[in-house]
């Protein structure tokens, strides 16, 4: 009996040897598996968190290639009057940034660090507007080497080539900027064009965000547009007639900031009456019919994007300020009375959005775009209705003094006050 309790004492030492090799390996094997799942949680915890740091700054630069009232020292632009394509401007978290950590910083760019006060700093230091967030970013034109490198070809286009010249480009001769606007005045859409000659539209802007973390980097890069607003064939747009009654009246096609070509001073899809004292200037210098004038109801939804809305007349106001232009928006048909809603004696900057009926009354300056779906009453008094920009309207009834000057600077101006629209977004790395 002793010998088979020694055999049996045996065979269960050796049992639990064994189970405790097994309970060994599982535990192992668990450790091993949830050190696995911890690594990979927080390589993903940080993924995420560089993504969403990129996407900061990404919306950052959004926001501040838009200009708006109260962040207008913030707001970011090329500072030449014609687009520079060598323009670069960064926006930084940190004062330890370094050029180095952009791998496609080039010394002959303008690298600009815009800061309140001074928007061509190239000093560096920090200028982001949000604290505690890792990001870096940079923002420059669109150009041809970009469209180049993206797979534009003569026989695969990715912009409508204007500027002459199809030679390829590099990271020291990038070419021209591509803009986003219309290429002539036959355009009904906006596309992507290049031109050797100056246009009132602006540049397609690409924006590079770099979200970093302990460690890591994750890059995103988006192109964005201001949209361009409706096509500009001249002072004074209507899609339909156009009736100049009275007395003190001009309309002038010559831009008034001398930066793109004359335009006639009044294009028209209907018919023109217009009395003999009315004066018009530009290139042709006569009003011209086209079928091609913009429909105002089709571009006022492109435009009416984060507008202040105007419920009432406005009379004795102003809207928007010379530095800081504004969008207005307003619903002709909700106005009593049948010519939609009344500006009366007010100064305004900006664009003035009217679904339905506007009238101009008395004395009314505004610089910008006025753009009207409906019929556009001028009926001036004293110095009369003044813009500087242009007019599109459904229709034209003018009563009264009444001046119409192109002007492609404070068109632009205006149209920076629309959000930027994203038209690609891609992960770099």
């Amino acid at each position: 009996m002793r010998a088979g309790s020694n055999v049996n004492s045996g065979f269960a030492l050796v049992a639990v040897l064994l189970l405790m090799a097994v309970a060994s390996l599982v535990t192992v094997t668990v450790l091993q598996t949830t050190s696995t799942e911890i690594r990979i949680s927080g390589n993903h915890k940080q993924a995420v968190q560089e993504l969403y740091a990129a996407e900061a700054g990404l919306a950052e630069a959004r926001s501040r290639l838009r200009k708006t009232l109260g962040a207008e020292v913030a707001f970011i632009r090329d500072p030449a009057v014609l687009p520079n394509p060598l323009w670069t401007a960064y926006v930084l978290e940190s004062a330890d940034w370094t050029p180095s950590v952009d791998p496609e910083y080039a010394s002959h760019e303008t690298n600009l660090i815009p800061v309140p006060g001074n928007p061509t700093n190239t000093v560096v230091q920090p200028n982001s507007v949000q604290t505690g967030l890792p990001y870096w970013v940079k923002i420059r034109h669109k150009t041809e080497y970009d469209a180049e490198r993206a797979g534009h070809h003569p026989a695969t286009p990715h912009y409508v080539d204007l500027d002459g010249s199809h030679a390829r480009h590099n990271r020291s001769n990038r070419g021209n900027v591509v803009y986003f606007g219309y290429p002539s005045a036959t355009s009904r859409d906006p596309v992507s064009f290049t031109t050797n000659v100056p246009a009132p539209w602006l540049p397609i802007e690409k924006i590079i965000a770099h979200g970093a973390s302990t460690g890591g980097t994750v890059v995103l890069e988006e192109e964005v547009v201001h949209p361009p607003g409706p096509n500009q064939l001249g002072a004074l747009h209507a899609f339909g007639d156009v009736r100049l009654a009275g007395s003190s009246v001009g309309i002038n096609g010559h831009d008034a900031c001398g930066v793109v070509g004359s335009l006639p001073p009044v294009v028209y899809g209907g018919n023109l009456t217009s009395a003999p004292a009315v004066q018009f200037n530009g290139n042709p210098a006569n009003p011209r019919h086209s079928s091609f004038v913009p429909d105002p109801a089709h571009v006022l939804v492109a435009l009416n994007t984060d507008a202040t809305v105007l419920n009432a007349a406005q009379m004795n106001q102003q809207l928007g300020t010379a530095s800081v232009p504004v969008t207005f928006y307003a619903k002709g048909g909700s106005f009593a009375q049948p010519q939609g809603i009344l500006i009366r004696q007010t100064r305004g900057f900006g664009i003035l959005l009217v679904e339905g009926n506007a009238t101009l009354a008395g004395e009314v300056h505004w610089d910008g775009m006025i753009l009207v779906t409906g019929t556009l009453f001028l009926n001036g008094q004293g110095s009369g209705i003044v813009i500087r920009g242009g007019v599109w309207a459904g229709r034209v009834d003018q009563a009264g003094p009444a001046n119409v000057q192109y002007d492609s600077c404070r068109l632009q101006a205006a149209l920076l006050a629309v959000p930027t629209r994203v038209r690609t977004w891609r992960e770099v790395f």
